[in-house]
């Protein structure tokens, strides 16, 4: 049976577990690395703070307890990493999603294929305009399919604030995103 996230942790804080500690970072590297590019729009700072993610959480694992969700304490800790870095550099690049499209394999033709990059382009584009806040909750709702409960948890507000931030970004979302529909 597979240990759970939780049982890995307490491994770790107990036993200082390396392979439990790799058997976390294996589950949530890509996850991880994602989210904290799609957050940044960097490959480079998201490679960076993805390992930064998991050192924090091996330096952080003494002080773990079990009371929310592993994923709650993890996702915490790269908001956290993601906002500092963000205050640091001051700027929103253009962000290009880890998870695009497979285009070579598809059985489109070379336009739907330029279509289709180009809205993904244009997605991504205005994902990056939203406020960090906003942008934050639409991800982690949106990409990552965390429950606004548990949102609520890694931002530490109110359950009804990141419904609001949701509802908010997906209208600015449609609003630089108009254009497409036509």
């Amino acid at each position: 049976m597979t240990p759970s996230d939780e049982e890995l942790m307490i491994r770790i804080k107990e036993d200082d577990d390396q392979r439990a500690f790799q058997d976390l970072v294996q589950r949530y590297r890509k996850p991880i690395l994602n989210f904290v590019y799609r957050f940044t729009g960097d490959h480079e700072m998201a490679e960076d703070l993805s390992q930064d993610v998991f050192l924090r959480l091996w330096m952080s694992s003494k002080t773990y307890l079990p009371l929310s969700k592993f994923t709650t304490f993890l996702y915490t800790i790269a908001k956290n990493l993601c906002l500092n870095a963000l205050t640091k550099s001051r700027n929103s690049p253009y962000m290009q999603s880890l998870n695009d499209v497979d285009f070579e394999n598809s059985d489109s033709s070379p336009e739907q294929e330029a279509i289709a990059k180009e809205i993904a382009t244009k997605v991504e584009e205005a994902i990056a305009k939203l406020s960090p806040e906003h942008r934050l909750v639409f991800i982690l709702t949106q990409y990552h399919g965390l429950p606004y409960q548990e949102v609520a948890e890694i931002i530490q507000c109110p359950v009804g604030t990141v419904a609001s931030r949701k509802n908010a970004a997906i209208k600015q979302l449609r609003e630089r995103l108009s254009s497409l529909r036509e």
